[in-house]
């Protein structure tokens, strides 16, 4: 293992600057109490609309079974009533005919033959004769002759003038009464009254049966309504659910994939735009790539106007400029895709920590940097990130170099002081840049910067003290100064800990505690996110937190880099809500892992995301 310090793990849990909050406190307005409208209106708005289109095709379709069914049960029943009375009336037609020379004649014999006839029927319950007093001349019960029936059915039968017929119960039994006025002399005279019951048993039975097998073929509508709605419904809504994927995977920030267009209607519309929208957030990305951290910021802030303007105005600023050593003849000796490729990593390593200590690459010159670090006190900031680029440099040079591959070394020179910044250029094409003396002398530093060196001026040291130990060199002419310029290199830093670059990233890891059993053994896999890596220890993000000092087995698998499975102590914890993050140091890891792991975190476009899948099991390391 290299002689790394161990509390390098805990730079991994350096808090960020906190904002400060202000609480603003207002009266509450008073709500007024929900309504059951209200309500039934937030119930209805939160659920799905793949639901409520399901639920309102159910909703229409059960409303026109059932209506279907009022209408043919009403038209059936009607039907069957009138089938009913007419079979009724022809009956008491006819015992009225025979009931009329019965009472002329004072003779029920023929009046009973024909009341026996007629109850053969076996949705006959009663026929009887009356006279006009309501007595009874003839009975199908014979007991019931010369009572005289004062019941409000027999009363409402008896004033009938003319074919009438009521619904009525005889012995607890639902029939339908059908009464006619036995008359003389054209109808004027009423002499007594034929009546005929039926029971309505066999109509109730024929509607009940006509409901049961309604009820079943409405039943089987409805659940196929059914299956069709949901059906219908995932058919309209999935197309909203692949958007609303679509919509939470840029949210995240991924931008790499576009959601696909299933149909031509309104939601295919709205997919396309948002597949548009997608293919301008990619364009904007790509082109923030091609323009520094500055350069955007002032198109950010000036995104209400409706022109940018040439110009600018003074600033303090920190200037540090990189170069690298003997590039011309490595541009002999390698390709150009090579070089291209050598180039990327280095000027990838140093944008990287620039961009950690606060800093803006204003621009690449080829093998050149130019950064820029504004305001004052800033000083500091820039030397801690000149001497992390060449600590990272020298441990990856180290690796390549044993790997048998080429490794470059770099010049740093710093200044500080006023200089222009604004939009430089034309009308057509502009940069927002900086310029001034402060900028040219810090370029001249980098110049007669030796392999590994970080020079600065004289007003940097006065400005960082004794943050920093440096040996003053002997004063040297530069380009444009009449002055011999005081000049001092830098050794060390305080603050500048790490000697190999950790690479941020979200990814997913498997880890387990050892000791948590008799044996020694280690407990079931977790998973935990992995924030960065480097190859002495990592940051991990758990769902629960776990004791300074123990011991656990982590597993990492990324494509590039392979499986790697290491022994590692938690060095430090701190709470995150609603996680826990660790600083993770790496005991046992071998110099191939080590080796492997540098590599890995200074590869050029490598998608920590591909390829995330934890595996199964993994020969340690």
């Amino acid at each position: 293992m290299s002689d790394e310090p161990k509390n390098a793990a805990q730079n991994a849990l350096e808090p960020g600057p906190v904002a400060q909050q202000t609480a603003f406190y207002a009266a509450e307005p008073e709500n007024p109490q929900p309504t059951i409208l209200s309500r039934m209106f937030g119930v209805l708005s939160s659920i799905s609309v793949r639901y409520k289109i399901a639920g309102t095709l159910i909703l229409i379709l059960t409303l026109a079974v059932a209506s279907l069914g009022v209408l043919t049960f009403a038209r059936q029943t009607q039907i069957l009533q009138h089938a009913m009375e007419g079979r009724a009336s022809d009956l008491v037609l006819q015992l009225a005919n025979v009931g009329k020379e019965g009472l002329l004649t004072k003779q029920e014999l023929q009046i009973f033959s024909t009341i026996t006839d007629i109850v053969k029927r076996t949705d006959v319950v009663y026929a009887m004769v009356t006279d006009n007093e309501g007595r009874v001349f003839a009975h199908s019960d014979f007991s019931r002759k010369g009572m005289i029936l004062s019941d409000p059915s027999d009363q409402a039968a008896l004033k009938a003038d003319s074919l009438f017929f009521q619904k009525t119960l005889f012995n607890n039994e639902a029939v339908l009464d059908a009464a006619i006025p036995i008359t003389l002399k054209a109808k004027t005279l009423k002499i007594g009254v034929a009546r005929i019951g039926l029971s309505e048993k066999d109509l109730n039975e024929a509607i009940r049966k006509q409901k049961v097998v309604y009820l079943w073929v409405a039943l089987g509508f409805i659940a196929v309504g059914l299956l069709v709605s949901f059906a219908l419904a995932r058919v309209l809504t999935k197309p909203l659910d692949t958007l609303t994927k679509g919509i939470q995977t840029v949210a995240s920030g991924d931008l790499r994939n576009l959601v696909m267009v299933v149909s031509k209607d309104e939601i295919g519309k709205v997919t396309d735009v948002f597949n548009q929208m997608i293919l301008s957030l990619r364009e904007k990305t790509h082109m923030e790539k091609y323009l520094s951290s500055s350069t955007v910021k002032n198109i950010r802030e000036n995104r209400d106007t409706t022109q940018l303007k040439l110009g600018g105005g003074k600033k303090y600023v920190t200037a540090l400029f990189s170069d690298v050593r003997g590039f011309t003849s490595l541009s002999e000796k390698m390709s150009p895709e090579e070089v291209v490729t050598l180039m990327n990593i280095y000027l990838n390593l140093q944008t990287a920590v620039i961009n950690h200590w606060g800093g803006a690459v204003d621009k690449f010159v080829g093998d050149q940097v130019m950064a820029i670090f504004e305001g004052l006190g800033t000083e500091i900031s820039a030397v801690r990130a000149a001497i992390e680029i060449q600590r990272y440099c020298t441990a990856l040079n180290s690796i390549r170099t044993a790997a048998g591959q080429t490794s470059v070394s770099i010049g740093i020179g710093i200044n500080s002081g006023d200089v222009v910044m604004g939009n430089m250029g034309s009308e057509s094409q502009m940069d927002y840049t900086v310029i001034g003396d402060n900028i040219n002398i810090a370029a001249r530093l980098c110049g007669i910067a030796k392999p590994g060196q970080v020079l600065v001026s004289k007003i940097i040291t006065d400005e960082i003290g004794d943050k920093a130990r440096w040996k003053v060199l002997p004063p040297v002419s530069v380009k444009g100064k009449d002055k011999p310029l005081e000049i001092a290199e830098i050794e060390e830093v305080a603050g500048a800990m790490r000697r190999h670059m950790r690479k941020a990233l979200d990814a997913k890891v498997t880890y387990s505690l050892e000791g948590l059993s008799d044996e020694g053994l280690s407990d079931e896999p977790n998973t935990a996110a992995l924030k960065n890596i480097s190859c002495f220890g990592c940051l991990l993000e758990v769902g629960f937190p776990i004791a300074i000092g123990s011991k656990l087995n982590i597993t990492f698998n990324f494509s590039g880099l392979g499986c790697i499975t290491v022994r590692a102590s938690v060095y430090h914890s701190r709470k995150q809500e609603p996680f826990y993050h660790l600083g993770i140091y790496f005991e046992d890891l071998q110099e191939e892992a080590q080796t492997r792991i540098i590599q890995w975190s200074h590869r050029v476009n490598a998608d920590s995301s591909e390829s995330l899948l934890l595996p199964e099991s993994c020969t340690k390391t």
